[in-house]
């Protein structure tokens, strides 16, 4: 099946890898499509690029199979319940084959990792899922307190800016962002609460890159 998908790809989860030059001005026009050719794979196929300042926005048509990827997710997801792991990520896995985009699978092989303290894989896997589903503040958390840990605190303090513009009443996230403020005078390191995280279960562009490319190739299962 084919579906054109609109994907959000920020400066800041890509500062340490080659999509970071996109943002830099290191590269342009051409190069910068054949790096997001590489980066979506072949099942994906360029339609529109637009880059701001902060975001590049992608419009790809894509050659997937939606139906079968998902009811694979909730195998994954099922057997994770059963703490079969390894077994619920090759389910996973198989169903990012057939649907390389589906943020579904992509935030749960995140969560996963996550869990195993193995934040570069889940941090990879969380970013995908973020541009695939832009919406998903969930996802932005997780980033948020990988970033914690990583004492990259004005990275996390940028996501949860993110999730609180949008939902102000996210307790999770405001009690995450306190976490980063100075401590009152008096105040212990304890004081702070927790964001609770770790415990879930879990404008007009200014410059248009791209507007056509024609068929994507079949997505190979």
């Amino acid at each position: 099946m084919k579906r054109r998908a609109l994907l959000e790809i920020h400066r800041d989860d890509h500062k340490y890898d080659a999509l970071g030059q996109i943002f830099l001005g290191a590269i342009e026009g051409e190069e910068i499509l054949a790096l997001l050719r590489r980066y979506l794979g072949p099942a994906a196929s360029l339609h529109r690029v637009e880059l701001d300042d902060d975001v590049l926005r992608v419009e790809a048509d894509l050659r997937e199979f939606p139906e079968e990827s998902s009811n694979l997710v909730e195998v994954g997801r099922s057997m994770l319940r059963k703490g079969l792991g390894r077994s619920a990520i090759g389910a996973l896995e198989e169903a990012l084959r057939l649907a390389p985009l589906n943020a579904e699978a992509l935030k749960t092989i995140g969560r996963w990792h996550y869990r195993r303290r193995e934040r570069e894989a889940a941090r990879r896997y969380l970013v995908r899922a973020r541009e695939s589903d832009p919406g998903d503040y969930e996802i932005l958390r997780l980033l948020a307190e990988i970033a914690i840990h990583e004492d990259r605190r004005l990275e996390a303090r940028g996501y949860l800016e993110r999730v609180l513009r949008a939902r102000p009443g996210d307790q999770r996230a405001r009690a995450a962002l306190a976490r980063l403020r100075p401590s009152e005078p008096g105040a212990s390191s304890g004081d702070a609460p927790r964001s609770g995280i770790e415990s879930e279960s879990f404008d007009e562009a200014d410059v248009i890159l791209l507007e056509d490319e024609g068929e994507p190739e079949d997505a190979k299962s």
